[in-house]
């Protein structure tokens, strides 16, 4: 009988116990951004002081992302502090690629490792917008394409040669693995090689630079897209090509997007898959970036596709064929998909005259887009891109 009530209070005891213990809210990784004149040695320490760590350096915007163990004290402490402009969650944004119904895998790809074994196929949406038509007169030979996204899988045979070079912003290292495939997707749309075999992208000679900010799951968080974005910048890139969003926009990272866009870089990003009026993400509805809609082999905005009077222009985003993770190729669907169009078109045209300032190359792909007057600006911008229509636009301000 006694042990029984032994066993009876041991219980009661470990019940009232955990009852009174308070639960532990998950830490959140910060956003801490410095004013101007602020050392960015001295992060560590103003950190330090009020009881955090820097996790994460980022000079673009005199900022570092940390983490606290008592985040209401740090918080309290840090707004305080003279030399701190504001601190924001350093929040979660996801590539924005819908797998389409079917993904097909082209096994002959698989085997090939030089050009000449197999056909080549041209992706109906590099067809559509007249890429081939420019070719002869530009390839986007010698520009650089930044390409924010879950990485680029450098050894696939229809991009290696024209992968110039890789950051993983998440691990911070030189070494980029594409665990997701998104990225290589949107590359392989951008840029695959015109080499007889796979596919053929929109500028098949552009130079690809590779910033894995995403994981294998397509979440990215904020500072390490402030980070992809810087890398690129110091690559001395002429477009960034960013196939993500979020409904929830960030202060830190508005302002990584302003000092690309000052630094002359043409940046183009995805509508979002959301459809429905009123709904482009960020960043694509950021005043800086190039908002892409989708459309569909009939011509017809996509159903998914977002919309908004943010919407700049549209691009083929529906079962779109393109490289792959695993030296493979799919067929997906998204704004993600449409907006590499763009990037490739912006590329074609760079190549052609390489003097134009990125404002000036923006409005000659918006003049020199097909209307689609049957439907309302915000769901289609400009109208749908028009590769070859830009690079005759170009050649004319050459002359």
């Amino acid at each position: 009988m006694l042990s029984v009530v032994v066993a009876y209070l041991t219980v009661a005891a470990a019940l009232a116990s955990s009852a009174v213990r308070p639960t532990r809210t998950p830490q959140r990784r910060k956003i801490v951004v410095f004013d101007a004149d602020v050392d960015p040695k001295r992060h560590g320490s103003i950190v330090e002081g009020c009881g955090g760590s820097v996790k994460k350096s980022l000079p673009l915007i005199n900022a570092a992302a940390c983490m606290f163990s008592e985040e209401d004290k740090a918080m309290a402490l840090l707004m305080r502090h003279g030399e701190v402009k504001w601190i924001e969650d350093d929040i979660v944004l996801n590539i924005m690629g819908a797998p389409a119904s079917r993904a097909r895998v082209n096994l002959a790809c698989l085997k090939a490792r030089r050009p000449g074994l197999f056909k080549q196929t041209m992706p109906w949406g590099v067809m559509k917008i007249g890429a081939p038509s420019a070719w002869e007169r530009a390839t986007g030979k010698g520009v650089r394409v930044g390409i924010v996204d879950t990485g680029v899988n450098v050894n696939h045979p229809d991009l290696h040669y024209n992968i110039q070079g890789g950051f993983d912003a998440i691990s911070e290292t030189e070494e980029v693995i594409d665990d997701n495939g998104h990225g290589t997707h949107v590359a392989g749309t951008i840029a695959a090689l015109d080499n007889n075999f796979g596919v053929v992208g929109v500028a098949p000679e552009a130079h690809i630079y590779a910033a894995k900010s995403f994981d294998s799951k397509g979440r990215g968080m904020a500072s390490d897209i402030i980070q992809g974005i810087e890398w690129c910048i110091a690559q001395g890139v002429h477009i960034i090509n960013m196939s993500f969003g979020t409904s929830e926009s960030s202060k830190a990272l508005q302002l990584a997007i302003s000092k690309a866009a000052e630094a002359g870089i043409i940046l183009i990003a995805a509508s979002g898959n959301s459809g429905g009026q009123n709904t482009v993400l960020y960043p694509a509805r950021d005043p800086h970036v190039v908002a892409v809609a989708a459309c569909t082999k009939e011509d017809r905005i996509a159903e998914f596709s977002s919309s908004g009077p943010e919407v700049d222009i549209t691009g083929p985003g529906e079962d779109i064929y393109s490289t792959y993770r695993g030296q493979r190729y799919k067929t997906l669907s998204g704004t993600s998909m449409a907006c590499p169009h763009v990037s490739g078109t912006a590329a074609l045209v760079l190549s052609m005259a390489p003097e134009l300032p990125a404002r000036d190359v923006i409005n000659l792909i918006y003049e020199a887009s097909t209307a689609m007057d049957e439907f309302p600006p915000e769901w289609r911008g400009a109208g749908l891109v028009n590769a070859g229509a830009a690079v005759n636009y170009a050649v004319k301000k050459r002359l």
